[in-house]
């Protein structure tokens, strides 16, 4: 009985974790064919457990707000805070549904954590 449910809770983490991935995938391929640029300004990092970090950032498109987020290496910026914050940003969105989007950090980019899987 042990193995049986050892088996189906493999199967559910396997198929999340398959389900995440292309529904990142999706959203990326969706930027790319649907790309538009604005700017945003990185808000707030987070400090995450196991050494990992991300960061929050902000942009407007059509006079609507939008939140974005991306998984970092922890970095200080030229500005002496963590991630960035406060700085500003080109970020790419699709325009068929904005919410989807990827912020480029430039010399940053480096940085960053989260798997692109289109550029």
């Amino acid at each position: 009985m042990k193995d049986k449910l050892g088996h189906i809770a493999l199967t559910i983490i396997a198929l999340t974790v398959i389900l995440g991935v292309f529904y990142q995938y999706y959203q990326q391929k969706n930027i790319i064919k649907y790309k538009q640029e604005t700017i945003g300004t990185v808000v707030e990092f987070q400090n995450h457990s196991a050494g990992r970090s991300g960061i929050l950032y902000e942009y407007v498109v059509n006079g609507k707000k939008y939140t974005g987020q991306v998984g970092i290496n922890k970095f200080k910026c030229g500005n002496g805070k963590w991630g960035c914050v406060g700085e500003k940003f080109k970020v790419y969105y699709s325009s068929k549904n904005p919410k989807y989007s990827k912020i480029d950090l430039g010399k940053y980019e480096k940085y960053k954590a989260t798997v692109e899987f289109v550029k």
